[in-house]
């Protein structure tokens, strides 16, 4: 296979970025670079590859600046912030010299590399993403790409830019030593219910308090942030906060409820236990669109929000009973598949051709 020149660009927001920028890292097919804010972070990249630290593109008294959203711009500040940032990229790519630079996830970052006589892949993300900006985006990119499968696709998108969107997928964690026979790890005790939340979660402890106290027959743990506000812990309810690998406490859960950011619904698939999905709100709607398509493609069990008036009892005996594989059958291909799929991404993409 030819030995291509990558630059990953990687956005700051959170982790899952970065995670897949390790992915590619991992699959170890080309010689990589890989671009976003602030110092390498080796808990997340490692392995032989070439970082390059950006500056922000904020200064940290000021808040990002407002787009209207019929700009065909989300976030097109001035100054000399901004300025020094693209000169860095701009130096980097010279520098580095990719045969294609994948763009996740930033609409300025893919119209600059464009711009600038790269090759660019851009991520391709749940939601709704209609907006002029992402069209723009997705317009000019010379190939699109997503980490979920295609039967979780939007037919609309598919319509438009079908001929070129690769669809990764996941490629299959290996096994972890703590899947083990959840009744075996906890036995004769009380249903256990495990809430994985997003970073920056948007989850209220109130209402995990409020569904915690309405199903006593359950013990529920959280793993994760949630929004402090006061609220008493009810007698069944533990909150364990953000931890280092929550992976054991959800692999001996009778059942998970997880966001439905990607990362989180990756990590409660790679458990093999029944899962709800909650999603929290994020703009374009990306946690309710990926929930949606995951319950319409796949029968994933989902509510629409904490607040929805249900039996809490009543959702999570049956939410329990859902197939323990489902989100991973969803989800997930064998590690070569989605190698080859990412070869096939790349080499489509630095010779300027279409899949068909």
């Amino acid at each position: 296979m030819n030995r291509y020149k990558v630059s990953y660009y990687a956005h700051h927001f959170g982790t899952g970025h970065l995670r897949h920028a390790q992915k590619v890292a991992a699959s170890e097919l080309f010689d990589l670079q890989v671009t976003s804010t602030g110092p390498r972070k080796d808990t997340l990249l490692n392995g032989t590859l070439e970082y390059v630290e950006l500056s922000p593109d904020v200064g940290s008294a000021a808040p990002p600046a407002k787009v209207s959203s019929d700009s065909y711009l989300h976030f097109a500040p001035t100054g000399d912030l901004i300025q020094q940032r693209f000169a860095e990229l701009n130096r980097a790519w010279k520098e580095f010299n990719p045969d294609v630079v994948m763009v996740d996830v930033s609409v300025e970052v893919a119209l600059f590399a464009r711009l600038s006589g790269y090759p660019v892949a851009f991520r391709r993300m749940p939601g709704n993403r209609r907006d002029q900006a992402h069209q723009m985006a997705y317009s000019l990119a010379d190939a699109l790409f997503a980490y979920f499968p295609s039967d979780l696709e939007d037919p609309r998108h598919m319509e438009i830019f079908g001929h070129k969107s690769h669809y990764l997928s996941v490629a299959q964690p290996s096994e972890n030593s703590s899947s083990a026979d959840p009744t075996k790890l906890n036995p004769a005790q009380k249903s256990r219910v495990v809430v994985q939340t997003s970073l920056a979660s948007s989850i209220r402890l109130y209402h995990v308090a409020c569904a915690a106290a309405k199903s006593p027959e359950w013990d529920w743990e959280v793993v994760g942030a949630v929004e402090a506000d006061g609220t008493p812990l009810p007698a069944n309810l533990i909150l364990h906060g953000v931890l280092s690998d929550p992976i054991p406490i959800m692999h001996s859960a009778d059942l998970i409820i997880s966001s439905a950011g990607h990362n989180a619904v990756v990590a409660a698939a790679s458990c093999h236990r029944p899962v709800l999905l909650v999603p929290e709100d994020r703009p374009f709607e990306e946690q309710h669109t990926f929930a949606r398509n995951l319950n319409t493609s796949a029968n994933i069990k989902m509510l629409d929000t904490w607040e929805s008036p249900v039996n809490w009892s009543e959702v999570l005996e049956q939410a329990a009973l859902s197939v323990p594989e489902g989100l991973a059958k969803a989800l997930f291909v064998k590690p070569a598949d989605f190698t080859a799929k990412l070869h096939k991404l790349i080499h489509v993409c630095a010779l300027g051709t279409r899949v068909r």
